[in-house]
């Protein structure tokens, strides 16, 4: 057990460590239900219901790993109490992918609910070692730790007090993210902890790939069928533009080194906050992948709604691009490309063949792309 001290922000060579890896499988297997509970969900004709409860599981999962990322680029001191902590926090992140598709099927949170409490009494202890390690550091981390437990009693009263039936549930819920998002805002103002810029550019951009690999595995699925039915036809077809999406994605998100001001709290917190759009657009890409493969079973041609459950996500994956990104690192006319391409990506769900013309937009867009002018990045 070693002092869990601030990392040098100048530190050469930071890189994801093997235990972060490692916790970012647990959330391969969340990201994976919440997107086939909203694939099922629209195959079964629920998409508005589907599509409230996905958003409300996806950032279920995708919160504690922003937190986790943020303190692990900060105070990762590797000892034996630091990883025993962190297979803590996977335990209870696997009780909340274990039960997202509880979630969908019925309205049941408890066990999500359970995941929480274990989490959170990690982050909590986690937080508590940095206060007594540095002293400078403790109001922040009193900030942080605090803030983890008093809203593990909020959301005990929304799950186990308030009806599920009309309003209140949903409004409380996104009142108790608001709080959520803004506990590290005050954590911050209290004292900027000590991340790694390029640390931390790295693991979102392995979680995107994560979440681009639910764009690949639908496009498997939608393959796997067109070998069953003479490996021709619509199958192919969409087997290739979903292939060809994933592509096209991912290099429009790895075209250069994301920009990261260290020296601006509010650039930091949209670029943490902001990328919940890219990574819920790209899993929620997967998850109308899977609606279009249904669709061609069913009724031999890929429908409006199938159409439209694609290009909604990619356009809300290009315009997080856009915000976290695109309009602070591009200068001129180059920094509106991505988000020019947005209204015509949307209109391409309503045409006879979606996929094609959203293939076609999204190489047109990375062909723009790239020949805008990227500064150099320090």
């Amino acid at each position: 057990m070693r002092a869990l001290l601030p990392r040098d922000r100048d530190e050469e060579f930071r890189a994801a460590t093997q235990l972060e890896l490692l916790f970012d499988l647990v959330f391969v297997i969340a990201i994976a239900a919440a997107a086939h509970g909203l694939a099922h969900a629209i195959v079964a004709g629920h998409w508005q219901e589907g599509l409230i409860k996905f958003l409300l599981v996806f950032w279920c999962v995708w919160w504690p790993w922003n937190l986790f990322t943020w303190f692990a680029s900060s105070f990762d001191n590797d000892d034996v109490g630091y990883r025993i902590v962190v297979m803590v926090l996977m335990v209870g992140a696997l009780f909340i992918a274990a039960s997202t598709s509880g979630f969908f099927e019925g309205e049941d949170l408890r066990y999500m609910f359970a995941g929480y409490v274990v989490m959170r009494l990690a982050f909590a202890f986690l937080w508590v070692r940095v206060a007594r390690a540095k002293p400078c550091y403790r109001g922040t981390a009193l900030i942080y730790a605090g803030g983890q437990v008093l809203m593990q009693f909020y959301w005990a009263l929304v799950v186990f007090v308030v009806p599920r039936e009309g309003h209140l549930f949903t409004g409380l819920f996104l009142l108790g993210v608001v709080i959520e998002m803004v506990i590290p805002v005050l954590g911050e103002r209290a004292g900027n902890t000590q991340w790694h810029r390029h640390h931390i550019v790295e693991r979102f951009g392995l979680l995107n790939i994560i979440v681009l690999g639910e764009v690949l595995l639908a496009s498997s699925e939608a393959l796997r069928s067109a070998m069953e039915t003479g490996f021709w036809g619509n199958f192919l077809l969409l087997s290739l533009c979903g292939v060809l999406i994933a592509f096209c994605l991912w290099w429009l998100y790895f075209s250069a080194e994301g920009e990261l001001d260290v020296a601006r709290l509010d650039r930091v917190f949209l670029w943490a906050y902001g990328h919940f759009l890219v990574f819920a657009g790209g899993a929620a890409v997967g998850a109308g992948l899977v609606v279009a493969t249904d669709a061609l079973h069913e009724e031999g041609h890929i429908t409006r709604l199938a159409g439209i459950s694609v290009s909604v996500p990619v356009a809300i994956y290009l315009f997080g691009l856009w915000l976290v990104r695109d309009q602070f690192m591009l200068k001129d006319r180059n920094c509106w490309v991505l988000l020019m391409f947005v209204p015509f990506v949307l209109l391409a769900g309503w045409t006879s063949r979606p996929l094609t013309w959203l293939s076609v937009l999204l190489v047109a867009c990375l062909f723009l792309r790239l020949r805008g002018h990227l500064p150099d990045v320090d």
